[in-house]
Formats: structure tokens, sequence, C-alpha cells
């Protein structure tokens, strides 16, 4: 399996194509005290506001601590300086680093470059990485290592051009994404070869619209049978993120879900958002055939999306019946249901669905380019 890995490597690097790095929050809002950084493979030059500070070799450790004045380094226990910043440039062929915080917190390996900044209560650690090494990252992060191969090339896609499409949201704190789930859950670096194998077969293809703008990207754990038009759950319609039936995630897992919630906490929510005038037409039980997007039709103002976000709620898909003093949530599908439902798409490649079937059938009337061909279009 290693030798695989390398192989590939090798391909990518001796092919000469252009990389394309991206910047990533790594630890945010962990407010990072002090950590460890160890060379893992490959070497590394340190540089600061001051200029070039070390050559780091394999295994090298150092410490960065934050500090009154700004960044405190040492390595092998002495004291190398105080800095405002300090970029660690991988200059190996192949390059990563481990970073192990103080406080308890999880270490992690990251591929590429580290940029730390002296921030006021702590360190801002910044991923600078290759857009495919932090693809392949953020597939096994999102879904872990049990999917087929095919869903893994699909997910590699719709990761490229869900960060390619996002890369404003934290500008203003001085990076692209963060390691967040709001943005795309990343813990690092991927040591499974089918994954990384996903993401360097797909190297550089992204979803574009029809007017060659990259796509709303949105995906959910499972639909329950049935997707969602992208206006149900958010204010914007888009054509390509339409409702479609769905049976491949039917009977599979978070296909199906029950809560019970106390009925004098139900009607007092429904009171508080319906009108006095529409809250006779509710009663229950409320048996929808098919997804719906109120509670009740839009007469009531009230949306099945407002009950899933107050109640905590598995999905907007559900049906409501009286339980004693409770009322019974009888659920199907996990998560908002807009566009790819994973459970469904991993079940359509298990039965040999290729990735870009896979994806026509979530995403309608889109196409696979490469970001060459985008950037081609963007200049015409």
């Amino acid at each position: 399996m290693k030798q695989r890995f390398f192989f590939f490597l090798f391909i990518i690097f001796s092919l000469g194509l252009k990389a394309e790095f991206i910047n990533i929050g790594v630890y945010h809002g962990k407010n990072i005290k002090s950590f460890e950084f160890s060379i893992r493979a490959g070497q590394y030059s340190l540089f600061s506001e001051k200029g070039k500070l070390l050559e780091l070799a394999g295994g090298t450790k150092v410490t960065v601590t934050h500090a009154s004045n700004g960044i405190k380094l040492q390595k092998d226990g002495q004291n190398i300086g105080s800095f405002q910043r300090l970029n660690f440039v991988g200059t190996g062929w192949y390059n990563h680093f481990l970073v192990k915080p103080s406080g308890g917190l999880t270490a992690h390996r990251y591929d590429d470059n580290l940029k730390v900044m002296a921030q006021h209560s702590g360190l801002q650690l910044i991923n600078n990485i290759d857009l495919d090494n932090y693809v392949a990252g953020v597939v096994e992060a999102e879904v872990g290592r049990k999917p087929p191969v095919e869903y893994f090339k699909l997910q590699a896609i719709i990761c490229r051009t869900y960060a390619l499409s996002n890369t404003h949201k934290h500008l203003l704190e001085g990076f692209n994404l963060c390691d967040q789930v709001h943005c795309q859950a990343y813990h690092g670096k991927t040591f499974h070869t089918p994954i990384v194998e996903a993401a360097l077969q797909t190297r550089g293809a992204v979803i574009v619209d029809s007017e060659i703008g990259l796509i709303t990207a949105a995906f959910h754990s499972s639909c329950g049978g049935q997707t969602v038009n992208s206006e149900d759950v958010w204010s914007k319609s888009l054509y390509y993120l339409r409702s479609v039936e769905d049976t491949f995630c039917i009977n599979r897992k978070n296909a199906y879900w029950e809560k019970t919630i106390p009925k004098q906490q139900w009607h007092g929510f429904i009171a508080k958002k319906v009108k006095r005038e529409h809250l006779d037409s509710i009663s229950l039980p409320f048996s929808p055939l098919i997804r719906e997007k109120d509670y009740f039709g839009s007469k009531t103002g009230l949306s099945l999306e407002d009950l899933r976000n107050h109640f905590k709620l598995r999905s907007t898909f559900f049906e409501v019946r009286e339980h004693g003093d409770s009322v019974l949530l009888c659920g199907r599908g996990y998560g908002h249901g807009v566009g790819l439902c994973q459970i469904g798409a991993m079940e359509m490649a298990k039965r040999g669905y290729t990735y870009a079937q896979i994806l026509h059938y979530y995403y309608q009337g889109v196409h696979i380019i490469d970001l060459s061909a985008l950037d081609f279009f963007k200049s015409d």
C-alpha cells in the first residue's frame, strides 16, 4: 500500500502540474497557547518577519509558545527568539508535519506548509496546503474510510468545488476556510491510499452550472427517500438543486428516526409562530405523503425548517402523532436534505454507478470540467 501511495505522489510531481494552494485555519476557535512542531517527512525552512531563521531536517522538533510580546520559539530547549509570525515552508519533494498542541487537544498531521501568527489571546495556525492534499483530508473527515472507491472520487469533486466556491469565508481572518463543519470538516492528512488516489485521479475536476460558475455543492447525510428544493431550506432557488426521489437510501443508515416532545412545548412554540386566525387549521395528526415546506400549508407561516431548528430535529421529513401528554415525531432522513444524499450516493456506488452518473442524479443540468477550463471561461 505504501508503494502505491508514493507512486502516485511521484507521478503528480514528475508531471510538473501547476499546484493550487489554499489556506485553512486549523484548530479554529481552540485558542492554542503552545504546540510542538515536528517534521515527519521532508525538510523545512523556517521564516519570520525578520527573514530566514533555520533549516529544519526530518525528525526535527521545535516548540512554539504564545507570549506577551508575540511568539516564542525554542529548539532543543534553547530560545531562538520572539517573533510576530512564523512560516514553516516545506522544501523537500514530499513534506508533512505533526502539530501537538498543549491543553489536551488532539495532535494532527498536515501536508505542506504551516503559518503561525500571534493574536491577542493565543496562536493562529494556518495550513497552507495543496488543494488536492486538502481535498483528500476533507473526504476522510467527512465520510471515513468505509465507502467504495467510486464514492471517494465523487466526494473529492464535491469537496473541491465547495472549497473553491467558498474561498472568501474567512478572508478577514487571514485564511480561506477553517477546519470546522460549517466550512468542511478537516482533521489533517489522510494516509488511506484509496482516498489519496481518488483525489489525485479527479485532480482539477469541479462542478459548474450552465453559466460555467461553480455550483453550490450541497450535500447531507440522508434524505429519507426524497431530497429538497433549495428554496425550501434557503431563500435562493437554484435550478440544479431540485427535489428528486431517492430509493437508494431507504432502509439504510439514518433512514428513520423518532422523537417525543411534551405537548405543552410543541403547541407553545406553534402558538408563538402562527397567527391566531390560523391556529384552528392546525390539528393532529400531520402525515405528509411527500416532502413539504410548511407545517399545514403556507398560510400558517410556520415552515418545517423552523420546527427542525427549534426542536433540533434530524430532518424536516416527519409525521406528527398524539402520544398521551406528548407528540411523537416519526421522521425520515438526516440533514437539510438539499443536494446529494451521501447514504444514497454510497449505495449507488456499491451498485456500480460511476461518480459522474451519481453526480448528475442529484445535481441536475450541471457539468464536470477541469479548473484550467474554468480559468479559460473566466478570462473570455
